[in-house]
């Protein structure tokens, strides 16, 4: 029956050892996801890093002030504007890809991202001059990329957020909204970018007036004047639109206002923005916050190796186990001692010396005691070692990873992760393995386990 016991005892341990690793991957998994869906959601919006390379407008009392747009074409060539509508979330750079798909899930730097991207129409015009212009977002719950479209289905909101500035590289335009309707991705008098103005722009209108929700003055075409669509997804509808119209011409500083004065930025600095290719752009932030799956593995396999979970008791149960063996052997010791005592010649009293004790058990359990006190020794070094180790994990873990930011599965650190982690298991190997004699089984109760672990025995 003894080898049904192992055998019964060894697969409930594999047991409990694979719903423990079970558990943690659940664990890992669901905080990939909340990391994922809050880095997606901050991420949505422009970063002041990102911000701070927004073009600046030539002003005209100031012609030294250059355009910076090619700062933007040096973080992607795909770069063909800056849009922002004053007073909402919409303030991005915009993208124009070779297909109306490229930039979905890409952002500017070409990560792949549920957020995507602004941009333009790949039909259009790269500098805007297409009589009818569409720029694509996605609709973010919390406001961001053009998730504040659907506000101007309000009336109120509509009148009071009527304004913005799209950049180019050949100019500044001032964006008046006069709509904003509800409709379907396959209506081809709103999706279709089709030539011919004078022909097409009246049936746009007629739809426009049909569908609005908000909507003030339909502006005529003129030579200066084109039409603006922004168009995102409704989220009651698999395949509804909300799309904001809206006439875009030329600056005009006296009827506009001083471009710089409204828009939004963060403070330009010379010096970085020339130096923007020594940059390491990830996301929506040129910072490195990225942070490493595997460094955080490694700090829990280190805190593992000092509480094992599922085997903490027999770790930490060897120590005392350890010492009520010492006192076992002492008290067998002692009997034998006495043994010897009776078994001599009455010529004196004192306590026989231990070399005169001609018995094989005491000196083998000598040799037991001492192994065991050696045992307990290295076990404490050995659990002062693992919770420094684990301490200097933690450390390094949080001073180089940023959890704010995008998990990726290794980073330059990872390999000293990884060797401290390799640390905490060799000093548990060296100083927690009990490699000492063992006594005899108990030969009354020969099926009782021995806790102190060997490694040799």
């Amino acid at each position: 029956m003894k080898w049904l016991n192992s055998i019964a005892k060894a697969a409930n341990n594999l047991l409990m050892v694979f719903a423990a690793l079970i558990a943690a991957v659940l664990l890992v998994t669901g905080l990939y996801v909340l990391n994922d869906i809050y880095y997606t959601n901050a991420a949505a919006f422009v970063s002041y890093d990102l911000l701070k390379y927004r073009p600046v407008p030539k002003s005209s009392d100031d012609e030294t002030i250059e355009y910076t747009f090619e700062n933007l074409k040096q973080i992607n060539s795909d770069t063909v504007g800056w849009i922002e509508m004053f007073g909402t979330n919409i303030n991005y750079p915009v993208m124009q890809g070779d297909n109306n798909l490229e930039y979905l899930n890409k952002d500017i730097f070409g990560y792949h991202t549920f957020t995507g991207s602004i941009y333009l129409a790949a039909e259009n015009d790269s500098e805007m001059g297409d009589w009818y212009n569409i720029i694509y977002g996605h609709h973010m719950e919390n406001g961001a990329m053009f998730g504040d479209i659907e506000k101007y289905l309000d009336s109120d909101y509509f009148a009071s957020h009527n304004e913005g500035i799209l950049q180019t590289e050949k100019g500044d335009y001032h964006i008046s909204v006069f709509a904003c309707i509800k409709t379907n991705a396959y209506e081809d008098t709103v999706y279709q970018v089709k030539e011919n103005a004078e022909e097409k722009y009246p049936a746009l209108k007629d739809y426009i007036r049909e569908h609005s929700v908000t909507q003030s003055d339909i502006p005529e075409l003129s030579d200066d004047l084109r039409v603006l669509g922004m168009s995102t997804c409704s989220d009651a509808v698999t395949d509804g639109r909300i799309v904001l119209f809206a006439s875009i011409s030329p600056w005009n500083e006296a009827t506009d206002g001083d471009a710089y004065e409204r828009m939004s930025y963060n403070n330009h600095d010379e010096e970085n923005i020339s130096d923007i290719q020594s940059l390491s752009a990830v996301g929506h932030d040129l910072r490195k916050n990225k942070w490493a799956f595997l460094n955080l593995m490694c700090v829990l396999c280190t805190a593992l190796t000092l509480l094992p979970i599922w085997t903490i008791k027999r770790k930490y149960g060897q120590l005392p186990y350890a010492r009520k063996l010492i006192r076992t052997l002492d008290d067998e010791n002692q009997e034998l001692q006495e043994n010897a005592q009776a078994e001599k010649n009455n010529e004196t009293d004192m306590q026989p010396d231990e070399e005169d004790i001609n018995n094989p058990q005491y000196d083998e359990n000598n040799d037991i005691i001492s192994d065991l006190k050696h045992f307990i020794r290295k076990c404490h070094v050995g659990i002062i070692l693992e919770i420094i180790i684990l301490i200097v994990s933690v450390i390094v873990f949080l001073i180089t990873e940023d959890l704010t930011g995008r998990m990726g599965i290794r980073d330059r650190w990872t390999g000293i992760m990884i060797l401290i982690s390799a640390a905490a298991l060799i000093t548990d190997f060296i100083c927690l393995r009990y490699r000492g004699k063992l006594p005899q089984e108990n030969p009354q109760n020969p099926d009782e386990p021995q806790e102190v672990n060997n490694s040799e025995n």
